[in-house]
């Protein structure tokens, strides 16, 4: 064993898994011309070990850019998000919620009923919407209870229609918190058995940590709906705070319609300015366009 290892580390031009010599400057699962962000399989500059620790190194803290399944990059996603998922690839979709495969990876840890009540509110915003077939991204990707080998729900097949109807057969939160989770699921069942699969598709593609806000949190907002939302992983709070310290910051407050949030919370905020994304009359001077855009209505 001892003598086989030496004897390749000795020849560096062995090509074992077909790379080019410029791959081999050292363990770099990141691709420089890509934007940092692609893997190349690690090099035999060092041995098995150092190889593994190097690559932990440089993967972890981009874990959830990837597919929890496939280990493929996210295809919508703009920049990291603070939880890893599945992708909606429908290989991944059936081993993650059928098989359960690394369902550990992405599980989510104990979402409260409001927290719940709010995810299935956006989802519905973005679902009654009129602009649904553009911001109601990513669609959802659940397995048929009664046909595992198919999707019930496919991004590529999009059916409005039967999502609204699952969605309209999800009980409320509070209504669910009465009874056991057997007990939930079977109710669940018995109105729609796509209801339960979706509810657990909404609350498991979350990328974000929401949790809720004391009563006398922000009193100046006279609600008592508050909630606080961190979408960015560590390493990214890490890199603001150390700027803020050099350079300071500035506080600024930007609401955006709740239809919006289905997408913010799984794909990351992006900038819509001039793009099929943008709600034209929200920055508009006068008075009606924008009184009208703060009540929801299109445009």
């Amino acid at each position: 064993m001892n003598r086989s290892i030496s004897c390749t580390m000795k020849n560096p031009k062995v090509e074992v898994f077909g790379y080019p010599p410029s791959t081999q400057a050292g363990v770099a699962p990141f691709n420089i011309l890509v934007g940092g962000h692609c893997k190349n399989i690690p090099t035999l500059e060092y041995g098995f070990l150092v190889q593994i620790m190097k690559y932990a190194e440089q993967r972890i803290p981009t874990l959830n850019e990837y597919c929890v399944v496939c280990d493929e990059q996210h295809v919508f996603q703009n920049g990291s998000m603070l939880k890893p998922a599945v992708c909606t690839r429908e290989l991944c979709v059936f081993s993650f919620y059928t098989l359960g495969v690394m369902s550990g990876a992405a599980e989510e840890v104990a979402t409260g009923a409001e927290v719940v009540d709010l995810l299935v509110a956006m989802c519905r915003a973005a679902l009654e919407s009129p602009r649904k077939s553009i911001i109601f991204e990513p669609y959802p990707s659940v397995v048929d209870p009664s046909d595992p080998k198919t999707l019930a729900f496919n991004p590529k097949k999009k059916n409005y229609e039967r999502l609204q109807k699952a969605l309209d057969s999800v009980m409320s939160i509070r209504e669910m918190t009465q009874g056991s989770y057997l007990e939930i699921k079977k109710q669940m069942d018995k109105l729609d058995p796509l209801a339960h699969p979706l509810l657990q598709w909404i609350i498991s593609s979350n990328r974000s940590h929401i949790v809720k806000l004391p009563l006398s949190r922000l009193k100046f907002m006279h609600t008592s709906h508050q909630f606080l939302l961190l979408s960015s992983p560590p390493a990214k709070e890490a890199r603001f705070r150390t700027a803020k310290k050099l350079y300071g910051s500035t506080f600024a407050f930007h609401g955006s319609h709740i239809e919006n949030w289905h997408s913010i919370l799984r794909n990351g905020l992006v900038n819509a300015s001039y793009t099929k994304l943008q709600g034209w009359g929200k920055a508009s001077t006068g008075c009606p366009p924008r009184m009208s855009w703060c009540r929801g209505i299109t445009e």
